[in-house]
């Protein structure tokens, strides 16, 4: 299985979320391969990290995604149980060969206006690869939301948008996760540390708590329409 955490604007946090996806997959036993093709190369800092603090890497990595593209993908779907990549955050080449290659795409979004735009976007690129990748599942998240109490009307207002925007645009094939990924320090700490948020985290933190709910809830719609 491939799946891709793309998002044409960069900020949403897709390359913490394809770490940590990776990571969490790992640890429930999936042989994983991550590519990272974001130019940022933000993985790349987060490995560096990892490796000069001697932690076991229980994911393997690659920056070279010309290997699906060539005669190693049956060799690399031998090996590896799934396979994630970090697209750009921009609409290349490269990210729409990512999303023709996926079963799975998760979009990450954030609450605000600019990115309602942007996920538009997405969601026109995703009908254009739809057309072409006839069984590939989108699944959006809504990503990196203020854990304030009075900015919660940003988020229903997403909610209540994209449920509209399904609606509307018959997209039933469109899947919005209702776990949601809050804002933590958390997360940066444990890039400081070289560590996955299920590695650095007690089990009852909030951060490590939203992030299970978030990969439960991933595993169980993919379960339910692949």
């Amino acid at each position: 299985m491939i799946i891709s955490i793309c998002n044409e604007k960069g900020g949403s946090g897709k390359s913490t979320l394809a770490v940590n996806l990776s990571s969490r997959l790992a640890e429930d036993g999936s042989k994983v391969l991550l590519f990272d093709s974001d130019p940022q190369r933000s993985i790349e800092v987060f490995i560096n990290i990892r490796n000069s603090s001697n932690l076991e890497q229980n994911f393997k990595h690659s920056f070279d995604i010309s290997l699906l593209k060539s005669g190693l993908k049956n060799e690399l779907d031998k090996k590896y149980n799934i396979i994630v990549i970090d697209t750009g955050g921009r609409d290349s080449r490269e990210m729409r060969k990512a999303m023709l290659l996926s079963d799975v795409v998760i979009i990450p979004t954030i609450a605000s206006q600019y990115d309602v735009s942007v996920l538009d976007y997405m969601l026109n690129i995703y009908k254009e690869v739809k057309a072409i990748n006839k069984n590939i599942l989108l699944i959006i998240l809504i990503n990196r939301v203020s854990p304030n109490p009075f900015l919660i009307k940003e988020l229903n207002n997403l909610i209540d948008y994209i449920h509209e925007k399904k609606e509307t645009n018959c997209l039933d094939d469109v899947f919005l996760l209702e776990s949601v990924l809050y804002e933590r320090q958390a997360y940066k700490r444990a890039v400081i540390e070289g560590k996955s948020i299920s590695e650095f985290c007690d089990k009852n933190d909030k951060a490590l708590i939203d992030f299970e709910k978030f990969y439960q809830e991933v595993l169980q719609v993919i379960k339910n329409n692949t």
